[in-house]
């Protein structure tokens, strides 16, 4: 850090620390040829990172099957297979989906690398907010379709696969299919695939939030309180029915005082 920090090979030690490989030696994976200076060995000789990752069963990653995702994905046939991990996700950086604390948050770290190839170019949206002005033609049949880009995870509509197949895993079930990058031309159009009970939102980036929620707040709180929260997604029957009760009971209660009103002003005008 004490030469990259400053130099025009910068690294954020702030970012860095706050990473899933924080507690890693940079020579862990910058061993070969790095060890004296100038270093015999550029950047890009460093280790893949299924080098240490092939085979690890390190719940709840199973990265046999982000391995075959990724390979089976759109992006690794375009790259005639050469497609890596550091591609997507920065190895200084990354932070895993089990440590993000709140939606917003989650879309924005699983949308950065999608947007800084998609929408490279293009200036800031505002606000903190990344500008998608290169994706509007693709998305406008989205209705609010920026509100949509900003809002909700790429791989939400452009990755394959029905995500409740393993419904007793979400966690695993997720990362099968989470890498698994699909052609524009197939990705999902369907509104209610996200705008329903079994949104594919919530059993896709969503079940690690709905999952932690749950242990740290408690069923009714998560609830009640989701931030992961989709317009339809999130109905509950029994609340439907109370709801519809409710309001039956409440004109009902209105249609009978009205109704001894008048029949007590008729008996009144009788006598």
């Amino acid at each position: 850090m004490g030469c990259h920090k400053p130099r025009d090979t910068i690294i954020d030690p702030d970012r860095y620390a706050r990473s899933v490989h924080a507690s890693l030696d940079c020579n862990t994976c910058h061993a070969d040829g790095f060890a004296t200076f100038p270093h015999q060995a550029k950047r890009a000789d460093a280790p893949e990172c299924m080098t240490c990752h092939a085979g690890v069963d390190t719940p709840p990653y199973d990265f046999v099957h982000i391995q075959q995702g990724v390979q089976a994905s759109i992006h690794a046939q375009m790259a005639g297979g050469e497609f890596a991990c550091t591609n997507c996700h920065s190895p200084h950086y990354f932070v895993p989906a089990t440590r993000m604390s709140d939606t917003p948050s989650a879309v924005r770290i699983a949308n950065e690398p999608c947007l800084h190839c998609h929408a490279e170019g293009d200036a800031s949206g505002g606000a903190g907010q990344p500008s998608v002005a290169k994706l509007a033609t693709q998305h406008q049949w989205l209705p609010h379709w920026q509100l949509h880009l900003l809002n909700a995870p790429c791989i939400a509509c452009h990755t394959t696969g029905d995500q409740r197949a393993d419904a007793a895993n979400p966690k695993l079930e997720a990362q099968r299919t989470l890498h698994v990058v699909l052609p524009k031309e197939q990705a999902l159009r369907d509104c209610v695939g996200c705008h329903s009970k079994n949104s594919v939102l919530v059993s896709k980036l969503y079940a690690y939030l709905s999952l932690k929620e749950q242990t740290e707040r408690g069923w009714l709180n998560a609830v009640l309180f989701n931030n992961a929260y989709l317009v339809g997604a999130t109905r509950n029957r029994w609340l439907d029915w109370a709801t519809v009760a409710l309001t039956a009971a409440t004109v009902g209660g209105v249609a009978i005082h009205a109704a001894g009103r008048w029949l007590g002003a008729r008996l009144r005008r009788k006598s």
